[in-house]
This record gives structure tokens, C-alpha cells and sequence, in this order.
């Protein structure tokens, strides 16, 4: 077996997702590359009142109901969210980062913000 040498230090690759205090959801280079965020143009925003978790959904059909789009940078990819935030009562005072998972049955990632 041979060695691959690493060269990449320095970056992040456990993929987070930032809440912003200008209302935006962010979601850093590990993100974007473990869920493909960069291969979608839309998000659609859910919440879990019980369980105070973000579920996002990925989409290119730009005629579902409450598409969000997607605003890609250098940084990262972002999406306006507080509209969703100031609904649901989800703080955005400060920035916060939270870890995000994929739910494969439930087909979004999810944010938990409790």
C-alpha cells in the first residue's frame, strides 16, 4: 500500500454550517464538498420545533414552494435565511457554527441548534 502525501493543511474539512448575525445560514468548504452544495442552486428551510433542529433540503427546481437561493463565494455557499429565523423565533444575535450531518432518510442535512 502506498502513501498519499497530505498538503491541504490548514483548511477545514468537517463540514459546518454558520448562523450569522446578518441573518444568513453559511456553510463552510467541508460542507459544500461532503453534501455537494455547489451541484444545487436552491434550498428549502424546515424546522423541528420539538427537537430545535435545521433540516435542509437541496434542490435545482427553482418553482418549489419556499425556495431559498443558494449565494456562492469563494468562502463557501450561502442562503438568506431571516425571514426563516425571525419565524421560528432562532436567534441570530451572534454568529454561531454548528456541525451539520446528512439524514439520509429524511434527504436534508441537518443543523441541530439547541
Amino acid at each position: 500500500m502506498s502513501f498519499e502525501r497530505f498538503t491541504r493543511v490548514g483548511r477545514g474539512y468537517k463540514p459546518k454550517v454558520s448562523i450569522t448575525k446578518n441573518g444568513l445560514i453559511g456553510f463552510n468548504q467541508g460542507a459544500v464538498r461532503h453534501f455537494n452544495i455547489a451541484d444545487y442552486d436552491w434550498a428549502i428551510l424546515y424546522y423541528d420545533t420539538q427537537n430545535a433542529r435545521i433540516g435542509i433540503a437541496l434542490t435545482n427546481d427553482d418553482n418549489e414552494d419556499g425556495v431559498c437561493k443558494l449565494r456562492k463565494r469563494a468562502s463557501g455557499v450561502d442562503v438568506s435565511a431571516r425571514s426563516f429565523f425571525d419565524y421560528y423565533g432562532i436567534s441570530y444575535t451572534h454568529t454561531n457554527r454548528y456541525n451539520a450531518v446528512w439524514d439520509a432518510n429524511e434527504d436534508k442535512i441537518i443543523v441541530e441548534v439547541s
